[in-house]
């Protein structure tokens, strides 16, 4: 049992900048804090019905026959059944010690009940009757009746969707202090005012539906639906965790209000432009702990559907100071759809999971041009964005003011995603398994990869053209600190259908057992220090298709082995390769077969090995250095 309080929240206000991960203003945008209060005006002319007629509510018919007793004058340790109705007349009625209080078909109304101990049933809970003293739930799980809590269904005003919210927010934050662990939401379809004027995890929660903080289970069904009030904000989460430890987010379905958001050019409370508005979010974890989300729908927002963030930014050097860290987050089951910016971020975060998800139609629409904005993407576009926020000084310090580590994307499946699937931005320990893809994963500073038992099969555009790219992993050197793009393993994916399947540049690569199928160029070498390419097959009928091929690349410690490749032009085909004279360029014990008996080609290159192979064609070389080519026999 507890011993509290509970008062109708209101709305806050907060002067704060926004958030953005790529400008160099976010730390003091994090950090300040400006707040004003604004009461909150319940009432309104206009007549509009409640979310559920109380005499179809699955309470059944609510008893309007008053009671013809008083609470007040109840025993200690009595337990009384509420079959009428009880008007407190805005008073506050003392009880006696453990009373308790049944449902029967009544109300208690107009008044606070203060509580010496004792148990309520949860049916009796409404947003008329305010609850004090010490007293716990008579269940841990609550059925919330829209009917009770003055829901508006359907579309409705804005102060209406702002009152929709406040009055599911203390319903939620009711249950959760008299001890309840399991808020259930059953059919609704309903709108909440959730807009606000900045970007920052704290401030977009507290405007948000936030649930509580810890040991709670939101649990919604197949027909609830709970949509965002169309504004034209540039921000707001729609559903938060923020420091929450041990929550659960099941079923249910949550929308933007992307299709209908005013796109006007809009500042933020310091006065800057901020006209993008690209920081509305379905559902953010921020600082949370033992989370789950799952069967949950999640579409339309102006911003991303779901995000992983601290609570705050982290310090300079990467610990987390005073930001609570979100750990061991799960999203399972759940669909993304339609998300203007990107289907998912994930910002900051140590041991996320994202499981079976659905991830599709992400920033789909025209692009927009940098100065107007509307109901077409904006960037990056992408079904999963890592997206660590990191500065570096003008002396070269690394500022890691985020940090994204081990994190498992696994069985999910991406479709339809503008710019790409997945890009993987200043991130750490990333598996990526068993997904099935139709556009790519990319890539900027991230280390300690694995992707590997993938489907990728390249979609095709309205000019019957496939995507460009299955893997686009691009090396990234500092000057300070060196090659940031270093250790991947690439394993069992099967990659179909694309104009370039795989393009690697970095650090340690250990690529083998895949299956390149039909590409019209297969795996190209870009700047490599330390590649081991083994075990991997690569067919492909595609007219004038490659399997290796470089148009400019410095290879060190690079070995090409035990591969079978079988395409219709050139198995291998590299020009301006740079390797050095003891460590070439190898291949060998491959099978080199061209379907149109097309010769291998080199040129301008130098220090390359083709040696004890099967070649069904010659091999040409053009202005190239020490080239080795020996010990290759025809096939049987």
């Amino acid at each position: 049992m507890k011993s509290f309080t509970i008062f109708l929240p209101v709305i806050i206000f907060f002067s704060l900048t926004f958030l953005s991960c790529s400008d160099e203003e976010i730390f003091n945008e994090f950090i300040a804090e400006n707040t004003k209060e604004e009461e909150v005006d319940d009432t309104d002319s206009e007549d509009e019905s409640p979310a559920t007629d109380p005499e179809i509510s699955p309470l059944g018919k609510i008893s309007e026959t008053p009671c013809d007793f008083t609470l007040s004058s109840l025993e200690a340790n009595s337990t009384t059944s509420i079959d009428c109705l009880m008007d407190l007349n805005g008073e506050t009625v003392n009880l006696a010690s453990n009373v308790s209080l049944d449902f029967n078909g009544g109300e208690i109304v107009n008044g606070t009940l203060n509580f010496n101990g004792g148990v309520i049933d949860g049916k009796l809970l409404n947003h008329n009757l305010s609850i004090d003293g010490t007293v716990e739930l008579k269940e841990e799980t609550f059925s919330f009746y829209p009917e009770r809590w003055g829901i508006v269904d359907g579309k409705t005003t804005d102060q209406k969707a702002l009152s929709n919210k406040l009055n599911l927010r203390k319903a939620i934050d009711l249950v959760h202090e008299l001890g309840g662990k399991i808020f259930e939401i059953g059919e609704i379809d309903f709108y909440v005012d959730v807009q606000i004027y900045l970007a920052n995890p704290k401030f977009q929660a507290q405007e948000s539906i936030l649930l509580p903080s810890s040991d709670f289970h939101l649990k919604m069904s197949g027909n609830t639906h709970i949509r965002v009030q169309p504004n034209g904000a540039p921000a707001y989460n729609l559903m938060s965790v923020f420091e929450g430890n041990n929550i659960k987010i099941t079923g249910g379905n949550l929308y933007g209000d992307r299709w209908e958001h005013d796109y006007s050019p809009v500042n933020d409370t310091e006065g800057r432009p901020r006209n993008s508005h690209a920081w509305g979010h379905i559902i953010k974890v921020q600082g949370g702990t033992n989370v789950l989300i799952e069967n949950v729908y999640l579409a339309n927002p102006i911003g991303d559907g779901f995000g992983v963030h601290g609570s705050s930014i982290r310090n300079a050097d990467g610990t987390p100071g005073e930001s609570v860290i979100s750990k061991n987050v799960t999203m399972r089951n759940c669909t993304i759809e339609a998300a203007r910016r990107n289907g998912m971020s994930i910002l900051d975060g140590d041991g996320i999971l994202i499981e079976n998800c659905q991830i599709l139609d992400t920033g789909l629409g025209p692009v927009e041009d940098g100065s107007t904005f509307g109901t077409g993407g904006t960037s990056p576009r992408y079904g999963v964005s890592f997206e660590a926020y990191r500065e570096r000084t003008e002396s070269g310090e690394l500022l890691e003011y985020n940090r994204i580590e081990n994190v498992t994307l696994r069985g999910n499946t991406f479709k339809n995603n503008h710019a790409g699937d997945v890009v993987l931005f200043t991130c750490s320990n990333i598996t990526i398994e068993e997904n099935f893809f139709d556009s790519r994963i990319g890539n900027i500073a991230a280390n300690d990869i694995i992707i590997r038992n993938n489907t990728m099969k390249a979609r095709i555009d309205e000019d019957g053209k496939p995507f460009n790219y299955a893997l686009n992993l691009q090396s990234n050197i500092s000057e300070w600190d060196g090659e940031f793009t270093y250790n991947y393993t690439i394993s069992g994916n099967t990659i179909e259908g694309y104009g370039n399947a795989m393009i690697l540049g970095g650090k340690d690569f250990k690529v083998f057992d895949n299956k390149f199928i039909n590409n019209k160029n297969a795996l190209g070498f870009e700047n490599i220090d330390g590649g081991e390419f083994y075990g991997n097959e690569f067919t492909s009928d595609v007219d004038f298709s490659i399997a290796y091929f470089s148009r400019g690349a410095t290879l060190t410690n690079v070995s090409v082995t035990n591969e079978t490749i079988n395409v219709d032009y050139r198995p291998i085909n590299l020009r301006s390769i740079e390797a050095r004279s003891n460590d070439p360029l190898t291949f060998t014990n491959c099978e080199l077969i061209s379907v149109d008996q097309k010769a291998n080609f080199i040129e301008n290159s130098s220090n390359i090995s083709i040696t004890n192979n099967i070649l069904n064609t010659d091999i040409t070389v053009n202005n190239s250095t020490n080239i080795n080519i020996s010990n290759n026999t025809d096939p049987d």
